[in-house]
């Protein structure tokens, strides 16, 4: 099936009532409906059949609606939940005029978020145990509430208490050998492990450093700034610059590796968006953008076509945006646009072919909806590829890639 016709496979597929019978979570944005609502929003308004498109969008509100109904639908959390997730669907899917009332409900829910990450940063920090993932990174913490709130908010006070407390983090401590922010326990898990007896650096974009710097460049390049702000991420860019091991970066490193300036010879790594090089040569690129540092965009640009001359190395899992050949699809294509990478572009229909394949395969078993990890997800980043419309508000906000 061609490139078109697998993502009107998945817009259909989305479009059913039955997509989410006895689904639960009906507000998780990755798994629910609220992510089937982006998704379907997003490619009617792109789509050139208007009576089809027009049926996309009503399924779109529908899905909306009965998520923002469920159970805990309008509890404060981390980004890919309840008001947040909400308030970023609807932000993204609104035409002018749209949503509005809905969104002055969630967004005092999503400043409540933010302010308790913002607390709940420093109270970390303070104790010196590590931090917990989900208190700063993109998915659940502080990053990814922090880049909802510069769409939202922009000028707020909620949003510039979260910028000042992850510039805190990168402020250096006498005699420390260990930066603020490292996480206690092992990637994933809660407490000690066997391959992190003491905890570790994490650097996937989903649930690490790489997540507040991409949060951070980003303020920058909207012209939102905090005391400090350039120099954090003059300091996270140059941390994750001096860490690249040939064209890959880790996707953590161990507390007694970083203690001594070690790095791993050979790290298992892989080429996802939620950990591996792509997502963090994506936040490198967006702090060499926001600081002048063509070297550092430079350094990005040439890691992530390292990666992508290696396809045995990737270690994914499917077409989704998460781990999968849908969001390598996606940070190439935004870092060709940006970069003028025409080695990167090289690399596009190549992409696009294989998330097609694997997309058609899918819909042809039992398709998973979700927006993360599924359909909707590789759809949109397909759909992007063969139907690029720069004057449009971007849609991968919550990828935190821009």
């Amino acid at each position: 099936m061609s490139a078109s016709g697998v993502v009107r496979g998945v817009a259909e597929l989305l479009s059913s009532p039955r997509a989410f019978e006895g689904e639960q979570p009906a507000h998780a944005l990755g798994t629910g409906r609220i992510g089937a609502a982006l998704a379907l929003a997003v490619l009617a308004d792109g789509g050139p059949d208007a009576g089809r498109d027009a049926g996309w969008r009503r399924a779109a509100h529908g899905h909306l609606a009965a998520a923002a109904k469920s159970p805990g639908a309008m509890r404060p959390g981390g980004l890919y939940f309840g008001a947040a997730a909400l308030a970023l669907a609807a932000h993204t899917m609104a035409r002018p005029g749209e949503y509005r009332r809905l969104l002055d409900a969630l967004t005092p829910r999503v400043r409540e978020a933010a302010a308790a990450r913002t607390v709940a940063l420093r109270a970390e920090v303070a104790a010196g145990a590590g931090l917990s993932a989900p208190t700063f990174d993109a998915v659940a913490g502080a990053a990814g509430l922090g880049r909802l709130l510069l769409a939202l908010e922009p000028d707020g006070t909620a949003l510039a208490e979260l910028l000042a407390a992850l510039v805190e983090l990168t402020a250096p401590d006498a005699g420390a050998r260990l930066p603020r922010w490292w996480t206690a326990g092992g990637p994933g898990t809660v407490g000690v492990g066997p391959e992190y007896p003491r905890g570790h650096l994490n650097l996937g974009l989903a649930h690490g450093i790489p997540g507040p710097l991409a949060l951070l460049a980003t303020a920058r390049l909207h012209g939102v700034g905090v005391a400090g702000l350039d120099e954090a991420v003059a300091a996270l860019g140059g941390w994750l610059a001096a860490r690249r091991v040939g064209c890959h970066w880790p996707m953590a490193l161990r507390v007694e590796d970083e203690e001594v300036g070690r790095l791993p010879a050979d790290p298992p790594t892989r080429a996802a968006w939620c950990y591996g090089t792509p997502g963090v040569a994506r936040a490198l690129f967006l702090a060499g953008t926001a600081l002048g540092r063509p070297d550092w965009q430079r350094d990005a640009v040439d890691a992530l076509a390292g990666t992508l001359r290696e396809p045995a190395g990737w270690n994914l899992e499917g077409s989704g945006l998460c781990h999968g050949t849908g969001g390598l699809l996606r940070i190439t294509q935004r870092m060709a646009e940006d970069s003028g990478s025409a080695e990167l572009a090289a690399h596009l229909p190549v992409l696009a072919a294989t998330v097609t394949r694997e997309l058609d395969a899918a819909l042809g078993a039992a398709p998973d909806p979700g927006l993360l990890d599924g359909t909707a997800g590789a759809a949109l980043a397909l759909h992007a590829h063969t139907d690029p419309r720069p004057d449009t508000p971007a849609w991968d906000t919550f990828l935190l890639l821009g």
